[in-house]
Parts: structure tokens; sequence; C-alpha cells
């Protein structure tokens, strides 16, 4: 038996996974995620990549869908690589096409070249 704290709400289910038999839920939305949970758990990463000629160093980012979680490191592997040119805007894609998926990593704050 696996039990899982439900995340989708703030009413934090304690929800019990025992094969088949899922309880513990109290919405559907609870019933869904720990059904995904508990097969194949996805993750939205949020990091930063470097920015060269910026009034910052580095932006903030995120991916614009969850990635499978065993493949999370191997993503900070790359974005820890990435280094993009000022100006950078909200919603730039950084990274497209993440794991042949249609999951892109796109910057969520302005910054500007100097």
């Amino acid at each position: 038996m696996k039990e899982f704290i439900c995340i989708v709400c703030p009413r934090g289910c304690h929800i019990k996974v025992d094969g088949e038999s899922i309880t513990g839920y109290t919405c559907k939305r609870g019933l869904e995620y720990v059904k995904q949970e508990s097969v194949a758990p996805k993750r939205t990463v949020t990091s930063t990549v470097k920015v060269k000629n910026g009034d910052l160093r580095v932006v903030s980012c995120r991916t614009t869908e969850p990635i499978d979680k065993n493949k999370m490191f191997d993503l900070m592997n790359i974005i820890n690589k990435i280094e993009v040119e000022a100006p950078v805007k909200v919603g730039d894609v950084l990274l497209d096409n993440i794991f042949d998926t249609s999951a892109k990593l796109i910057a969520t704050k302005e910054i500007k070249r100097i």
C-alpha cells in the first residue's frame, strides 16, 4: 500500500492506493492526481538560465507542462548549459520540444539588455 498527500487543493487529503483500490480522496481532482502520481509522476520544473549582456545575470524560467519526474535531473543538466542573449521577455521560449514532448522552457521575467 502507498499513501499520498494530495496537493491539488488546500485540503491535503491522505489518499491510499492498494492495488486497484483507492481510498481517502474527497474530489475527482484528487482521484485523478493520485492515479497519475502512482503510475507516472510528473512535475513542473522551475529554474534559472544564464543571460549574456543583461541587467541581471540569470532569468527565471519554468516548463509549460509537467515532465516525467524521473527526467528532472536530465532536464536540469540541459538547463545548466543554456545561455541566452538579452533582452528576454516573459514567455520567450528558452528550450523547445523537451524530451520530444510539447513541453517548453519559458522565461518568467523580463531582462533588459545593457
